[in-house]
């Protein structure tokens, strides 16, 4: 049986080795088809599949000089994704803890979520998918008396966007041009001046086009902020590591607070589901900052992990 059996091996392990050329493939892609987009959102669980099947079989198969090749493969997916791994040195001295939650269209539990800001002392809170009767339930929490200074713009559905600050904000706009509200203010932080802030929530890829051009918009957005002011962007960005849009953002001096952390593979969205969350969507971007820890927190009602970050 042995026999018959090797061969088939082969033959999988071969298919899996270029599955997973493949799917290293997509992180490089910038293009806009529905299933490529997709894809690239589950390169992390298709890269370990792929790599871990190809290897199997081959080892098994004693094809040695194709597992050659997938072993070539698999250190290339490591390459690939170590930034999410390596991180940075953490900032010395005090940080700031910022929060972003969506709460799926309002039906978040907005006492978990109070919770969560006074436990770890949260200065800046982003909500996404806030509507106004949420907005009215966040009113009536703790949140009001430890983030006193907001910005709100609740809406129906998925519209709605707010920001919350242990500091006075100024300069706050809704930012034209976006489906789903984005905010920007700046906060004035005692010992370190003023931060630019931005909630962010660009539409989800069911029309690739619009998602990569409200990604553009937010590139230029985040860029268009003048040195050397620090900035925290955080939200629900619609988009992984592997997306080659979202990667565009990290220029500049931008930096994703998950990697300067080296916080890993941290998957975030759905929470609603039977399994786990698969894709890592919500992030908190900076500017002109460090990050020394990113988490995430389940919040009851809501499909997304709230995603917490220190940063200084």
């Amino acid at each position: 049986m042995r026999i018959f059996i090797r061969p088939v091996a082969g033959i999988v392990g071969t298919v899996a080795a270029l599955a997973a050329l493949a799917t290293i493939g997509l992180h490089y892609w910038p293009g806009t088809q529905k299933v490529t987009v997709a894809a690239a959102a589950m390169v992390p669980l298709l890269l370990t599949a792929t790599v871990a099947l190809a290897v199997v079989c081959l080892l098994y198969a004693r094809a040695f000089i194709r597992l050659a090749v997938a072993i070539a493969v698999a250190v290339a997916a490591i390459v690939v994704q170590a930034p999410l791994w390596r991180g940075e040195a953490a900032p010395s001295g005090k940080t700031l803890a910022v929060l972003t939650s969506n709460i799926q269209l309002g039906q978040g539990d907005v006492g978990e979520l109070a919770k969560l800001v006074r436990e770890n002392d949260v200065d800046f809170l982003a909500v996404e998918e806030l509507t106004p009767e949420a907005a009215q339930r966040i009113a009536g929490t703790t949140i009001a008396a430890d983030l006193p200074h907001s910005f709100v713009r609740p809406d129906r559905l998925a519209y709605g966007t707010a920001l919350y600050s242990r500091y006075p904000l100024s300069s706050t706009a809704t930012v034209p041009g976006f489906a789903l509200a984005t905010l920007t203010a700046v906060a004035t932080v005692p010992g370190r001046g003023d931060v630019q802030l931005f909630a962010v929530h660009p539409v989800p890829p069911l029309e690739p086009s619009d998602w990569a051009d409200e990604l553009k918009k937010i590139e230029a957005l985040l860029h268009g902020v003048p040195e050397p002011r620090p900035v925290i962007a955080l939200g629900d960005y619609n988009a992984t590591y592997d997306h080659v849009q979202f990667r565009r953002l990290l220029a500049g001096g931008y930096r994703d607070a998950g990697q300067l952390a080296g916080a890993g593979w941290l998957p975030t969205y759905p929470t609603d589901k039977t399994y786990p969350p698969l894709v890592g969507i919500d992030h908190v971007l900076v500017r002109g900052l460090g990050a020394a820890e990113v988490t995430g927190h389940e919040v009851s009602g809501a499909d997304h992990l709230a995603l917490l970050a220190r940063v200084g």
